[in-house]
């Protein structure tokens, strides 16, 4: 088993290619965050919306935040279009004693309704719960956002009873979110 932040990860499938962003990356990242359906989800590490700010973000998420063992924000990319960054895929909040980390997933307008997130939280979970050895995988979803919800509940999360309050998604002061769990051993069994 690998450890989380050793290296920053290449993730592989027929469909998607999941790596480490680039400054070329910053038009695309900017039509994700600047597109309004995409960004009332998108939670407060990119809610500056500037090129500047976004091309320091890209430095910080695949420089600074890595190497602090902060965040892991790596660029979806589609096999076919393998420079157009079509995406983020998100590791965040890692709780090593009880082996627990969150992921989050935003896809640019133009790339919906084609299994995109589905795919990403797949692979997560294979780099995460296969080759790192997670054992809970957490997730949070705006409960207007029913096919991030799809994506999760097809990959073996279960949503929880209860529901929390998120800060600045979206610009938002507050939002409610509903909480998702994945349990690897529930799937080992």
């Amino acid at each position: 088993m690998g450890k989380l932040f050793e290296a920053f990860p290449l993730l592989e499938s027929r469909m998607l290619v999941i790596r480490k962003m680039t400054e070329d990356d910053v038009d695309a990242l900017s039509e994700i965050t600047n597109n309004n359906l995409v960004y009332r989800y998108i939670p407060p590490f990119l809610y500056k919306k500037s090129r500047g700010n976004l091309l320091a973000a890209i430095r910080n998420l695949g420089g600074r935040d890595f190497d602090k063992k902060k965040t892991i924000i790596s660029g979806i990319y589609l096999r076919s279009e393998p420079n157009r960054l079509i995406g983020l895929a998100e590791i965040f909040d890692y709780k090593k004693r009880i082996s627990q980390v969150t992921i989050g997933y935003r896809i640019n307008e133009d790339y919906w309704h084609r299994g995109i997130a589905t795919e990403t939280v797949r692979l997560l979970i294979e780099y995460l719960c296969g080759s790192i050895g997670i054992q809970t995988l957490k997730a949070f979803v705006m409960p207007e956002n029913m096919y991030s919800e799809k994506a999760l509940l097809k990959n073996g999360f279960v949503r929880e009873s209860d529901t929390i309050q998120g800060q600045n998604w979206g610009g938002q002061e507050s939002v409610a979110l509903n909480v998702f769990t994945y349990n690897k051993a529930d799937d080992d069994s």
